[in-house]
Order: C-alpha cells, then sequence, then structure tokens
C-alpha cells in the first residue's frame, strides 16, 4: 500500500510506520516523507496529531497493537481498518468514545496497483471519505459499501479470493505434470494461462460466462474438461462452500 501511495503525485502526506521489525523497509529511506518508528511512543514523540491512522494488522494482534494509538490522535484523526472480522464498532469501543473509525478489505494484488478494495465509510464526514477513497484508489479499484454487514462476504471473495485463483495456478501446474509435461513447462503454461485469462475478463465486455461459451466448442478437449469441473460435484459447489468457510470465519475474527 505505501508504493501506491509514494506513486500517488497527488498525494500530499507524509507517513509515519509503526513497525518493531523494520528490515523489509530499508527501501523507505529514499524517501524524504516516510518515518520509520518501533513504536507508538516514538511516533508520538513528534507532537503532531495524525490525520489517518492506517491499521494494517491481523485481526488477532489488533487488540494489542491499537491501545495506545490514543498518543496519535487528536480530535480530527481518522483510523482506517484494513483488518478482516473487525467491525467499526469493535474498534470504536478500544479507540475511545467518538474515534472516527472506517473500514475497509483490500487484497493482495494492491501491490502492484491491480486490487480491489471495498470501503465503508460509516460515519465518516466526506473529506475523511473522500481521502479514504485517495488512499486506496492509489492500490487499485474501490468500490464503497452502504452495509457494513457485507464486509464478511467481501472479505471471503476478493480479500481472500487471490489465494484460491494462486491455487488453481498451483493445481493446473501439478495436473500438467501428472499428463507428462516437464514441470517447468507445466507452471509457465499454468501460470500464463491463468494471468491471461484474468487479464482478458477484465478488458472483455462479455461476462466469464460468454467467455466460457466462446472457448469451448461442442465435442472438444474444453467440453470434456468442463464436463468434470461443472458437474454437480465440481467447482462450483467447492467453491460455494470455501466461500462460506471463508465467509463464517470473518464473522468469528469479528466476534
Amino acid at each position: 500500500m505505501l508504493h501506491g501511495w509514494l506513486a500517488d503525485s497527488s498525494l500530499d502526506a507524509e507517513f509515519a510506520i509503526i513497525e518493531p521489525a523494520q528490515d523489509h523497509l530499508a527501501w523507505t529511506s529514499a524517501h524524504d516523507n516516510v518515518r520509520l518508528h518501533a513504536t507508538v511512543a516514538d511516533a508520538a514523540a513528534g507532537g503532531r496529531a495524525a490525520t489517518m491512522v492506517v491499521l494494517a494488522v491481523k485481526p488477532q494482534m489488533m487488540e494489542e497493537a491499537i491501545a495506545d494509538l490514543g498518543a496519535l490522535a487528536g480530535p480530527d484523526t481518522a483510523f482506517l481498518s484494513i483488518a478482516a472480522g473487525l467491525s467499526t464498532a469493535w474498534l470504536g469501543a478500544r479507540l475511545g468514545e467518538g474515534a472516527l473509525v472506517l473500514r475497509s478489505m483490500p487484497n493482495t494484488p494492491a501491490a502492484i496497483g491491480k486490487g480491489i478494495t471495498a470501503l465503508y465509510n460509516g460515519d465518516a464526514p466526506d473529506h475523511v471519505a473522500a481521502l479514504a477513497s485517495q488512499l486506496l484508489s492509489a492500490i487499485g479499484e474501490v468500490v464503497v459499501l452502504d452495509d457494513e454487514s457485507q464486509m464478511d462476504a467481501v472479505t471471503a471473495v476478493s480479500g481472500s479470493g487471490p489465494a484460491y485463483v494462486f491455487l488453481l495456478a498451483e493445481v493446473m501446474t501439478a495436473a500438467g505434470i501428472e499428463v507428462g509435461l516437464p514441470p517447468a513447462l507445466a507452471k509457465q503454461l499454468a501460470e500464463a494461462t491463468v494471468s491471461g485469462a484474468g487479464a482478458l475478463v477484465a478488458e472483455s465486455d462479455d461476462p466469464p460466462s460468454q467467455l466460457r461459451v466462446n472457448v469451448t466448442s461442442k465435442g472438444g478437449t474444453t467440453a470434456a474438461a468442463l464436463a468434470v469441473l461443472m458437474a454437480e460435484d465440481g467447482m462450483a459447489p467447492l467453491l460455494e462452500r470455501a466461500i462460506r468457510a471463508a465467509r463464517d470465519r470473518s464473522v468469528e475474527l469479528g466476534g
């Protein structure tokens, strides 16, 4: 996310990163507007209240991570969470009465500016919601939710979704090896196919269902494969169970 923000020339901002383990952040030394801090106390020592505090930690770590954040907050500070499962009410109860909390769910393609993020603004005023959208737009597409209860399903579909696609490439590679391809070739073919098909979905005016029909000849090889994948016990019910499991776990994390 920080890579995307620093690449956005319209975002005139100073960034304070609180991270105890900083070895992976050495690259930030090339940017004058990025400061690294090991603790909240270090970051607060400058005496300036933050405009937006981005809560980029795992939900299981959130309670401990936000315990001292009041030191960074002023009357106009907003908090933007990217943690799965944790509601704005849960966060607000721990950040203090009147805390302004927004909630989002990005996904890992954000690392190359190809992410999609769902954003719930809660009661945030327009200028705060606009800043949150600007921050998240730097890493890809943003959709705004009117109903926070949809966030658990969003987490299951797009937040966790890249892992499903990575697994597809992994399984296709293994299957290619099983039917006789050298491992390196199987990997190259599977990964390029998954990547290219995703790009085609993004660029085409046709829905994925039509793109599937376009590549399927009656009685051909693709039809033979789809007969297996689209069987009653095939991909559709399996993926639905997977997404339900992810949704349910998101609900549990916020419990």
